[in-house]
């Protein structure tokens, strides 16, 4: 049985929280990806740590940014993101995912081993999984 370990992507990209929504936008058609997870670097975490705090999707973007008429170059990731985030444990079978996101209304998944955020999945990665 395949598990979310075998779908997920762990090369997560990611954007700090006052980011803009045009160099969000920007950086999903550089990377060719349709989610950032969105980052906070607290006053009191070292400058290596971060924390993730929301996720971006190209829906976010289209539904509570442009379809609102906000402007695009002010407006930061951080309004208009996703939070909290569903999360599922890597060890999930894909058909529990899938479930999941159906359940939820979301079409990404952010996947943690031992509470620690190890990848994300996608709706389109779930189905490419599923078929296989």
């Amino acid at each position: 049985m395949k598990t979310l370990a075998n779908a997920m992507t762990t090369a997560l990209q990611k954007i700090e929280a006052q980011a803009t929504i045009i160099v969000a936008s920007q950086k999903m058609r550089d990377k060719k990806v349709g989610s950032l997870v969105i980052v906070r670097h607290g006053a009191l975490m070292r400058d290596q740590e971060e924390e993730i705090i929301g996720l971006i999707t190209e829906t976010d973007i289209i539904r509570k940014a442009v379809a609102q008429e906000h402007d695009l170059t002010i407006t930061t990731v951080d309004m208009v993101m996703t939070s909290p985030m569903v999360t599922v444990e890597a060890s999930w079978p894909l058909e529990d995912a899938f479930n999941m996101m159906k359940d939820s209304s979301v079409r990404h998944l952010l996947v943690t081993q031992n509470h620690v955020v190890v990848g994300l999945v996608s709706l389109r990665d779930l189905l490419a999984n599923l078929q296989e």
